[in-house]
């Protein structure tokens, strides 16, 4: 999902670069999640059991629903294409989300798009 926000460059200045590689995982379903992602390159699919319930390209995020409740990873985020990925810690998301204007916003349309996509999946 896009979102007319351009989340990418900011990220990329508050946070880590890390990369994965096709057919690896970057949380599974029930880890704690202690940060959150923003892709930069590459494709990654959210997974609950076998079923894809969202594709997510470069802009967006993912791992943010345990930045907003703190409990456990909600679905698996698997590589479908190399991709590189900028890591924010919750410190950082705390920050961003009082302090950037639109941040905000483009996590509720992740969210929004996340919630869609579970609700077609099922």
């Amino acid at each position: 999902m896009s979102s007319e926000f351009d989340m990418r460059q900011m990220a990329r200045g508050a946070g880590k670069s890390v990369a994965f590689t096709a057919g690896s995982t970057v949380f599974n379903k029930g880890e704690p999640g202690d940060c959150m992602y923003v892709v930069q390159s590459g494709v990654v699919e959210m997974v609950i059991g076998d079923k894809v319930i969202e594709i997510v390209e470069p802009n967006g995020a993912i791992g943010f629903m345990s930045m907003i409740d703190g409990r456990p990873r909600s679905s698996t985020a698997r590589v479908k294409e190399n991709c590189e990925l900028t890591e924010l810690d919750a410190r950082k998301f705390r920050f961003m989300v009082d302090e950037i204007p639109h941040f905000a916003q483009y996590i509720m349309q992740m969210l929004a798009g996340r919630i869609r996509g579970m609700g077609q999946a099922m």
